[in-house]
């Protein structure tokens, strides 16, 4: 079933002296439960495009839509994971991760909305921060409480941009396994931007490759789940479609200064 579609998508930005288009004519079909991870050069306009599927952001033209419906701004149907963490300073992880669910409407007594926040707390491994606050613990530990928040929401739409970027390898590894592994038991629909060739083919069903404004290639990630960095390192599909990818990236540089100035 169809869970997003987006039509002849522009975005522009326009301000007082200038105008900048981030991406324009995207078409995208993702079907409910796949996990679609972005990747492409800097400034090809994946944030961007998050921003419209968050509802922060209106197209300048065409159209965006979530079950048939079109997206008019923000909406609990979707979890959003930046960058860069955003946590109340004021809140503990776990009071954090309660207000999400809250504001997610997320049912449930006071203490079941706790441990369930708990639980999910120590599952991206924090059951000893359950009562800090982000200003007792590192930036990645923020972001996994970020992390924690969007997987026990209600959202049934998970938008993920570079989430894992400012986490220690070991703990990235971890997180990996398990948004895939609460991705598929939980039927969600992922998002996922990044900028990790070997991630995206870690994590996802398709990976969809934007440059030059526009979508490039739509991939289907044909490797059985689940998957492990070491069972993908001697799989001759894996190989073949990091070459595929890497190539997707020479030919946009060589696009822009000129192919026999280009050496990787």
């Amino acid at each position: 079933m169809e869970k997003i579609k987006l039509e002849n998508l522009t975005l522009t930005y326009v301000d007082a002296k200038s105008s900048y288009t981030a991406f324009e004519n995207i078409n995208l079909s993702i079907n409910e439960g796949e996990f679609v991870c972005v990747i492409g050069p800097s400034g090809c306009g994946k944030s961007s495009l998050l921003s419209i599927l968050e509802g922060l952001n209106r197209a300048s033209s065409g159209s965006a839509y979530i079950d048939g419906k079109k997206i008019e701004g923000p909406g609990t149907d979707r979890g959003v994971v930046f960058q860069h963490y955003s946590l109340f300073p004021w809140l503990t992880a776990t009071a954090n991760v309660v207000f999400a669910m809250k504001q997610s409407k997320c049912k449930g007594t006071k203490k079941e909305l706790m441990e369930k926040a708990q639980e999910y707390l120590s599952k991206v491994g924090l059951a000893e921060a359950l009562d800090k606050y982000p200003s007792q613990l590192s930036g990645g530990m923020q972001q996994r409480v970020a992390m924690a928040r969007v997987l026990a929401s209600n959202a049934s739409i998970l938008l993920m941009d570079e989430p894992l970027g400012a986490i220690d390898p070991q703990n990235r590894r971890e997180l990996q396994i398990l948004i895939s592994k609460l991705a598929k038991e939980e039927n969600k629909t992922v998002i996922f931007v990044t900028h990790d060739l070997e991630e995206a083919i870690l994590l996802g069903d398709r990976i969809v490759f934007m440059a030059n404004k526009n979508i490039q290639a739509d991939i289907s990630v044909d490797i059985p789940k689940p998957r492990t960095r070491e069972s993908l390192m001697g799989n001759q599909k894996y190989i073949d479609m990091h070459n595929n990818l890497m190539q997707l990236f020479y030919n946009n540089i060589a696009d822009k200064v000129g192919k026999d100035e280009v050496v990787i």
